[in-house]
């Protein structure tokens, strides 16, 4: 059974709100420093906490047992993320267009969750009714956000210097 959540977000605090049928069902909101998150969604609620320079990896903890249900990988240069559930599971995050409007969650097998965004709402299809992949999907594309920022707060005084000396 096909399940169509949509969003709204924050663009400067990357927090969002999810929706299923025009009624509000989750929420994730990010650190105001740091990149870790708490998310809740139905009943589920995580933290997602990163290691690493660039945020290279991400743990994520069910609040309700303390447990560690998930490692998400990153890997920055393709786009792609793999998140490796506890029982052995993984999927892959996988941008879809040169923009990042547009990605995926898939086991390349039975279970596939397609998101499509705009600047600051958005909205996904899923196969699926794991939470913790649909929270998942929304993390990860924040975190790229994040990185995107950091890379262009990076070059932008290179950029300015390089083209006042012309």
């Amino acid at each position: 059974m096909s399940k169509f959540i949509s969003w709204k977000n924050n663009w400067f605090s990357g927090n969002f709100q999810l929706f299923a049928d025009g009624v509000q069902k989750g929420v994730i909101t990010f650190g105001s420093w740091k990149s870790d998150a708490e998310s809740m969604f139905e009943d589920k609620n995580y933290f997602f906490s990163n290691e690493g320079f660039w945020q290279s990896s991400t743990k994520v903890i069910d609040r309700k047992t303390n447990e560690m249900v998930a490692m998400i990988t990153y890997d920055t240069w393709k786009s792609k993320a793999v998140i490796s559930l506890k029982s052995g599971e993984q999927y892959e995050w996988k941008s879809t267009n040169l923009w990042r409007s547009q990605w995926t969650v898939s086991n390349y097998k039975d279970e596939q969750i397609t998101y499509s965004a705009s600047s600051s709402s958005g909205a996904l299809s899923s196969d699926t009714d794991n939470e913790l992949l649909i929270i998942a999907g929304l993390f990860i594309k924040q975190i790229y956000n994040k990185q995107a920022i950091v890379l262009i707060a990076c070059f932008m005084p290179i950029i300015t210097i390089s083209t006042l000396r012309n």
